[in-house]
């Protein structure tokens, strides 16, 4: 397996009504959260943006190249359904990263390192996850044996923690995998801890 073997799925499509705009267009510097998580994606396979709220919004401003799914059910169906919408696209052979598109304070060079753990993980270990201290976060790297278990699951988390021995914890050196914005406080403290790591 090959780096250009993983797809990305950015998930996109819960609501933003306590933020006010769509939280893919939020603005860190020059970017927007979509755009960070692109650049972040380079290398691996061609992205999957799971759109569902907003959706006409957020459109006008996907780059070319990317496959967007709808999310129909985004509302009732939670994260799992995004996911599920989103595998249909993905080849079955092919590991797939879950990255949701509101932590914007994750770099290129975690991505890198968990795919590097994933490329040359035991042959046991189905999943690649990040960890700083004691917390674990995202994104989550799953190889393509599991995706079958997401079909019948209550949740995403269930199959992801179903068995501790398939995971592999990758520790990383920062909150990033766990730093998230849903309001407005939210994403004024990510960005000041957006603005203050460029100075």
């Amino acid at each position: 397996m090959k780096p250009r073997d993983i797809v990305p799925i950015l998930l996109a499509a819960g609501g933003s009504q306590r933020l006010g705009f769509p939280r893919p267009l939020a603005l860190f510097g020059r970017r927007s959260a979509l755009q960070i998580a692109l650049a972040n994606c380079r290398g691996l396979g061609r992205p999957i943006l799971v759109l569902g709220c907003d959706a006409s919004a957020i459109l006008p401003h996907v780059p070319r190249g990317v496959r967007v799914v709808l999310n129909r059910r985004w509302r009732s169906g939670g994260q799992l359904s995004s996911l599920l919408a989103a595998l249909r696209h993905v080849p079955p052979a092919s590991a797939f990263l879950l990255y949701p598109i509101d932590q914007p304070l994750l770099q290129r060079h975690t991505i890198q390192s968990l795919v590097r753990a994933f490329l040359s993980r035991l042959p046991h270990q189905q999943i690649v996850l990040p960890r700083h201290g004691r917390e674990t976060g995202h994104p989550i790297l799953v190889s393509a044996a599991l995706r079958h278990e997401f079909e019948s699951a209550p949740t995403a988390r269930h199959v992801i923690y179903k068995k501790k021995s398939r995971i592999r914890e990758l520790p990383v050196p920062t909150t990033a995998i766990f730093t998230d914005f849903s309001t407005p406080d939210s994403y004024l403290s990510c960005l000041k801890k957006f603005l203050s790591r460029r100075r």
